[in-house]
């Protein structure tokens, strides 16, 4: 159990993390002592329920965008290549073949 302990203290929390603990905690101040437990917990559960819907909720739209797409979008003519391009394109392309090891070098 000590080595699960020191994991999560040496984890960093994500970004964006500290303001909203900040704001938790400072909304929490309002609420009197003895009952501070109970609304911490309560609103954890809150938050947590919230942000399952909101998962939900992206997850449903994305499915309804999936099925509201065409199966296979048809693409269009390619467009045709620049003038210069089918100049350099028409000239023959010259290569140099490499020296053979064996052959006699010429002077």
């Amino acid at each position: 159990m000590a080595k699960a302990e020191t994991t999560a203290a040496t984890t960093r929390a994500p970004r964006g993390a500290k303001p909203v603990a900040q704001a938790f905690l400072a909304a929490l101040e309002s609420v009197p002592e003895a009952a501070q437990s109970a609304v911490a917990k309560a609103a954890q559960v809150m938050i947590r329920d919230e942000i399952k819907n909101r998962r939900d909720k992206a997850k449903v739209a994305a499915a309804k965008e999936k099925a509201r797409r065409p199966a296979a979008v048809k693409r269009g003519p390619k467009a045709a290549a620049p003038e210069i391009a089918e100049s350099v394109a028409a000239t023959p392309i010259k290569r140099r073949s490499r020296k053979q090891a064996g052959a006699p070098v010429a002077a």
